[in-house]
């Protein structure tokens, strides 16, 4: 933890070796999209011309600049130009429903947006035009990334119906890479895959991967990152070598990259995170590839942690026992499993808190101290500040970690974390709605899935048709990772003897 916490307190930032990356490799392709190769060179001049846009427009270190771009190079000069003046990003779906992303605009309060069309549909919140900022002369001046300033904010799904901000900043992000490069060994001739959403963390694992270290970030286009065969394709021949996936995901595209001969694929590693594993697609995959080449991690993160806390290499024990090992936590890190409730039949699991250099300074606008998300404990006359994760983990029988679940509402679908009390917030607007409930399910014709139970007046429910009304609700409200896959209507919404919803009488009910 020393060597850790003595690197970051450094003024390196992931920014300033993607700097030195552009000044060692100005030729080599940094990023590719359906379009354009755009070099080292060439990125920076773009993200020069970008900062200095945004200086003209007021921007200054410690601001925040909201972005909704579509995935090009440009996204990624913009996001890095927004860092080079000591700015965060803020990144908005373009996909969501407008409704989540005003939320998110009124509580973090940019100085600005970056879009296509120069054009804000949002209240207070000037947008500017990437292409004109492109065009902008490019000028030199010095890097103002700081260790302590926030590089970017992530909102995740709250319990109230709004979402919440996480600021992480250059020093937990430079944590993250300290913890793992020896363990991955990023290097130029590395190649990986924009695959996710700017709006998820695993997007920033993504980015700085290969950007900090002079390698390629390949960013597929919408169609082809949603279909398998044309981006098991792209991996193929753009040569990636680093793949990131949702277990969920790779179900799916596992059977398309067994087209290929191992030999003809270039992958070192796949790093699996977000969810549960899949032990029926990794039975497969080790058939067709081994375990060797490439090799399979499954790494446990969250927002509130910087995206990765712990490591674990698969292996065919992990196989024959189907445990979710997470592994042990990444350097820098300090652990404590709390009891769960005596009768909850887990004795020895309980939930992850976690300390170190990678843990966000607190919720934006939100009161750190009295949420009960952040705790000290004392250990040898110190005392370290936790966040607990709400995840319930336990030891096996090698020491390492096995992740079991969540021990509240929160779920994770498709790698998303959601509170499903914010889905039920929302819905339960319906005045048709009495008693309302998300919860999570997992069927073999729809994987994992949300599944939304209501109760309903009869005659109400007869004279409208209240499951295609609230479909249509969740549509402009929800973003499609957040909308309910199924709806139940039921007569009585089972309780439990202190008047709460019965979750788990609920669940088996599906089943």
């Amino acid at each position: 933890m020393r060597e850790i916490q003595s690197a970051i307190q450094g003024s390196l930032t992931q920014l300033h070796l993607f700097l030195m990356a552009a000044e060692r490799f100005p030729t080599r392709i940094a990023v590719s999209d359906a379009h354009q190769e755009i070099s080292y060179r060439k990125l920076k001049e773009w993200i020069m011309r970008i900062a200095q846009a945004l200086h003209n427009a007021g921007a200054r270190s410690g601001d925040r600049i909201a972005v909704m771009l579509p995935p090009k190079a440009e996204l990624i000069a913009s996001l890095l130009a927004i860092q080079y003046i000591g700015a965060a990003y803020i990144p908005l779906d373009r996909n969501a429903p407008k409704e989540r992303n005003s939320l998110i605009l009124d509580d973090a309060r940019p100085k600005l947006i970056i879009n296509e069309n120069g054009t804000s549909s949002f209240p207070d919140c000037p947008a500017s035009d990437i292409h004109q900022m492109l065009d902008t002369p490019a000028a030199e001046f010095l890097n103002a990334a700081l260790p302590d300033g926030v590089a970017y904010i992530i909102y995740t799904s709250g319990t109230t119906g709004r979402p919440k901000g996480v600021p992480i900043t250059h020093a937990n992000l430079r944590a993250l890479f300290l913890a793992t490069e020896s363990l991955f060994r990023f290097n130029e001739h590395d190649a990986t895959l924009l695959y996710h959403s700017y709006a998820f963390d695993f997007s920033v694992w993504e980015i700085w991967s290969v950007l900090a270290y002079g390698g390629r970030l390949v960013i597929p286009d919408d169609e082809t990152r949603l279909m398998p065969a044309k981006l098991t394709q792209l991996i193929h021949d753009r040569n990636i070598t680093l793949l990131n996936q949702t277990p969920s995901a790779f179900s799916v595209n596992a059977h398309w990259l067994c087209r290929f001969p191992a030999e003809m694929l270039s992958l070192r590693f796949i790093i699996f995170g977000g969810e549960r594993l899949n032990f029926q697609t990794l039975t497969q995959w080790q058939k067709y590839f081994g375990l060797t080449s490439p090799r399979l991690v499954n790494m446990y993160g969250i927002t509130e942690t910087t995206v990765h806390s712990s490591w674990h290499i698969i292996n065919e024990n992990d196989l024959k026992q189907a445990e979710s090992v997470i592994g042990r936590l990444l350097p820098g890190f300090r652990y404590l499993i709390r009891p769960l409730d005596k009768d909850n039949g887990q004795k020895e699991s309980g939930e992850l808190l976690l300390s170190g250099p990678q843990v966000t300074p607190g919720y934006l606008n939100q009161d750190n101290e009295a949420n009960g998300k952040f705790v000290r404990h004392e250990s040898d006359n110190v005392f370290y500040r936790y966040y607990c994760t709400g995840d319930i983990v336990r030891h096996n029988a090698a020491g390492k970690l096995v992740y079991l679940g969540r021990c509240d509402q929160q779920v994770k679908i498709n790698g998303y974390r959601i509170e499903t009390g914010e889905i039920e917030s929302i819905l339960a607007r319906h005045e048709a709605i009495s008693d309302i409930s998300v919860i999570a399910s997992h069927s073999v014709t729809h994987g994992h899935h949300l599944v939304c139970c209501f109760t309903s007046p009869d005659k109400l429910d007869k004279e409208k048709n209240v499951i295609e009304q609230l479909r249509e609700l969740a549509k402009e409200t929800l973003p499609v990772y957040m909308r309910p896959m199924r709806y139940r209507r039921l007569d009585i919404m089972p309780k439990t003897i202190n008047g709460k919803i019965d979750k788990q009488n609920l669940r088996l009910s599906l089943e």
